[in-house]
């Protein structure tokens, strides 16, 4: 092969390790999820996925039936800060007030959250356009908006057939 076709196949190869990158696994995990609010450690199962800004979306769905999503953030870091977070589904929007902003490392930080089932429905749908925390906003592209919708989709999908095993 010659200097070019090497590195066609090599462009290939990389765009192919990217694309496997970007697919979302629809594989539970257990681990546990600290709840700062209440200052406990909670036994979780959670799906997961990695947006283009090297941001996580993450959700948790505890032993006691409770649901979390993280949201690990690059962008617009306001450690320690406390105010309004909008996650933005399209045209609708859910509130959490009085959310802190934790520092999860020098470089990003993290909100979390306690959602009903039925908003992990709305993900199915609608993803996450973008979130907002007191003036600061963070806009997700299709192809976040998308990975969030396939994460949610496989987790309402399993917490839905959980509940109808237990009612057989």
């Amino acid at each position: 092969m010659n200097f070019k076709a090497h590195i066609l196949v090599c462009f290939f190869i990389l765009l192919g390790f990217n694309q496997l990158n970007s697919q979302t696994d629809c594989t539970f995990k257990n681990d546990t999820v600290f709840i700062p609010k209440e200052n406990k450690v909670i036994n979780a199962t959670y799906l997961q996925t990695t947006l283009k800004n090297k941001s996580n979306f993450i959700i948790y769905k505890t032993d006691n039936n409770r649901f979390f999503i993280k949201l690990i953030v690059t962008e617009n870091l306001y450690f320690n800060k406390v105010d309004l977070l909008e996650l933005k589904s399209g045209s609708k929007s859910i509130f959490f007030k009085e959310t802190k902003h934790f520092q999860n490392d020098k470089n990003s930080g993290y909100y979390l959250v306690e959602v009903w089932k039925n908003y992990i429905g709305t993900l199915t749908e609608d993803g996450i356009t973008g979130i907002q925390f007191g003036k600061a906003e963070t806009v997700y592209g299709k192809q976040d908006c998308n990975q969030i919708k396939q994460i949610a989709k496989c987790f309402y999908e399993s917490i839905s057939v959980s509940k109808t095993k237990q009612k057989n």
